[in-house]
């Protein structure tokens, strides 16, 4: 028994015609589609991009403004001579020497750990690297004046010195990592080049 297969018709396709009216404003309408796309995606990224930036602000401003309460404490025990202070008012002195710097480290961590999570454009990574190594550089120097304080307590005078030597040179770091950051800073808001040090 031999099958024989039908032969199939081609199937006919409608013919359709494109005026060049309507061809011209499919090419138009995509056009703008892809146009409006592009554009809200340009003003998506700066709109994120400059929140990103707002948020790093505000985190370094909290962070600036905490820090100089710390700093000034410790500036004006500093500035306070121990030399003319009885043996008891000298324990008392480094007593209060300590919790600032222990509570410094506190601060600085804190500050290091918001500031080094926030999220940011390119353009101020460098900045924001730059206030990162600021804070490490002075939880540094807030740790050593507290090892100081601790020698001290000790009655370990040639290490305290030492550390306050130490305390000496992270403070000066921080400094340099300061103006690192507000040249690296100046240099992302007026998108140019940064000069050298």
């Amino acid at each position: 028994m031999d099958l024989k297969v039908p032969k199939l018709e081609k199937p006919k396709l409608p013919k359709i015609t494109i005026s060049r009216r309507q061809a011209l404003t499919a090419a138009g309408t995509a056009v703008a589609v892809i146009a409006i796309a592009f554009i809200g995606g340009a003003l998506l990224l700066d709109y994120t991009g400059d929140r990103q930036v707002a948020t790093f602000g505000s985190h370094v401003a909290a962070s600036e403004g905490d820090l100089s309460l710390v700093s000034g404490k410790i500036s004006s025990l500093m500035r306070s001579s121990p030399d003319d202070l009885s043996v008891a008012e000298c324990d008392a002195y480094m007593r209060e020497f300590a919790a600032i710097a222990d509570y410094g480290m506190g601060v600085t961590a804190c500050h290091r750990q918001i500031v080094g999570a926030d999220r940011v454009p390119g353009a101020y990574a460098g900045a924001q690297l730059a206030y990162v190594r600021a804070l490490d550089n002075l939880n540094r120097a807030f740790s050593l004046w507290s090892s100081a304080a601790a020698a001290y307590d000790a009655k370990a005078y040639t290490a305290a010195k030492e550390n306050l030597a130490r305390a000496d040179q992270a403070w000066k770091e921080y400094t340099a990592a300061v103006e690192d950051y507000d040249r690296e800073l100046r240099s992302a808001e007026e998108g140019g080049w940064i000069p050298p040090v």
